[in-house]
């Protein structure tokens, strides 16, 4: 798409698009236009955009780079306004919508800043996805709000020297943003952003396609329909939303304390990642063999956290407590190393029971560490890895980079100790070659 081509070229001049704003980006529009109708095509591209739960955590990060770029942000902010708006239209009694409407409305107020806005963009974005439950939602949510604010660029434009010192700071914003939010307020940012909006429409309609004028238009409405029932629902919205900020808020200064300089990490020097309350306290003993299997892929996924791994694995993909359901037998980690070599890790864990046996992440019970498959032999072996990577990756652009840069297989083993007790590295027929430090 032509928006992506442009992306791409404002991403590789981030100084210069932030700095520039406006006249930088229609320069840059006009460069890569190329065969496209209009130059403005990445605008009504950009507005077709939704909440996309599925994005991986880079994705998720370069969206957030995007929106440091003055008129990008903008766009973004009637992108979210629009997807607020069809999600309201579908059911617009169901008041965690209009929650989330305060969410996009927050990020409004013009005191937050660009960076702050972005990171709470990323927060709610998992806000959402957890049903409203911001202390469930900040775990994951970590992941692309550090991918972001670790980006080379990011942290050259935003002047970041210390990650615990802007974490911190955050928090702080955010404890202040109490005092500002009132129905009144959001009502404002709403009115204003739908002016904006309106006249984004304007301008661009008469450039776009019919089929994107259509849409356009029924967005339009929609958005409209939601300002004018905006008064009546806000107000119930306010409690949830003031709990969500301040549960944000003492997360980010939790995660600030593990940036710190004098923190304690464990051997290696890595940061700690906690399991989830239902994960550290419970009898492992007394688990189903399905529950085991999901236990030990917690677990090793928590190592490989704890060890600097990004997991590139999309959220639905990524088993987050003992309560989800059993994902089959696909591909079990997909990670990015961070201080490579190797430059990514593709990990099966297999959970061991006292008996010796091998639980698969399906609840599937055996001797056997790794079976043999119908037309990709060998679980684990490269034919087996890479016939699946596609269906694994969302991010295609990440699958090309594993594709061409390589990776390493790694077979984890978990136990009753609730540690991971063993990590063997695979070759391409998914034969042990060695074997990698356990920490």
């Amino acid at each position: 798409m032509f928006g992506n081509d442009l992306f791409e070229q404002l991403y590789d001049h981030l100084d210069q698009a932030v700095s520039g704003g406006a006249a930088y980006v229609k320069q840059s529009a006009e460069a890569v236009k190329k065969d496209v109708t209009s130059s403005l095509q990445w605008i009504w591209e950009a507005l077709q955009g939704d909440f996309n739960p599925n994005q991986s955590a880079g994705q998720i990060a370069a969206n957030a780079v995007l929106g440091l770029i003055p008129v990008v942000d903008q766009i973004l902010d009637c992108r979210d306004l629009i997807a607020n708006a069809r999600d309201i239209s579908r059911d617009s009694k169901q008041p965690e919508k209009w929650v989330f409407l305060c969410f996009t409305l927050i990020g409004l107020i013009p005191s937050l800043g660009s960076a702050l806005k972005r990171v709470l963009r990323i927060i709610f974005l998992f806000v959402r996805k957890a049903g409203g439950d911001a202390t469930k939602a900040l775990r994951p949510a970590m992941a692309p709000v550090l991918t972001f604010l670790c980006d080379p660029k990011v942290k050259k434009v935003l002047g970041i020297s210390r990650l615990d010192t802007v974490l911190k700071g955050f928090a702080g914003q955010i404890r202040g943003l109490r005092g500002q939010i009132a129905v009144s307020v959001l009502l404002g940012n709403l009115n204003d952003a739908v002016s904006t909006l309106t006249s984004l429409i304007g301008k661009i309609k008469g450039l776009a396609p019919a089929s994107v004028r259509l849409w356009l238009e029924q967005s339009q409405r929609m958005v409209l329909q939601m300002q004018s029932q905006a008064a009546q629902m806000l107000p119930d919205a306010m409690g949830p939303v003031l709990k969500s900020l301040d549960e944000i808020a003492e997360g980010l200064e939790k995660e600030a304390v593990k940036h710190a300089p004098g923190f304690k990490a464990v051997p290696g020097g890595t940061v700690v990642h906690s399991l989830p309350d239902d994960v550290a306290k419970v009898d492992v003993k007394i688990l189903s063999r399905t529950k085991k299997g999901l236990y030990g892929e917690i677990i090793s996924d928590n190592w490989m956290a704890n060890h600097q791994f990004e997991n590139l694995l999309p959220e639905h993909r990524q088993v987050r407590s003992l309560s989800d359901k059993p994902r089959g037998r696909g591909i079990d980690g997909i990670y990015k190393n961070t201080n490579p070599p190797p430059p990514y890790v593709v990990t099966e864990t297999k959970f061991r029971t006292a008996g010796g046996e091998y639980i698969d992440g399906d609840g599937t019970k055996s001797t056997q560490l790794l079976s043999m498959t119908k037309g990709s032999g060998k679980q684990m072996s490269g034919k087996w890895i890479e016939d699946r990577l596609p269906s694994e990756l969302i991010d295609k652009k990440v699958l090309a980079d594993i594709e061409n840069e390589g990776y390493d297989a790694w077979l984890m083993i978990v136990d009753e100790s609730g540690q991971v007790i063993q990590i063997t590295k695979l070759d391409k027929s998914a034969n042990a070659v060695g074997t990698i430090p356990v920490k």
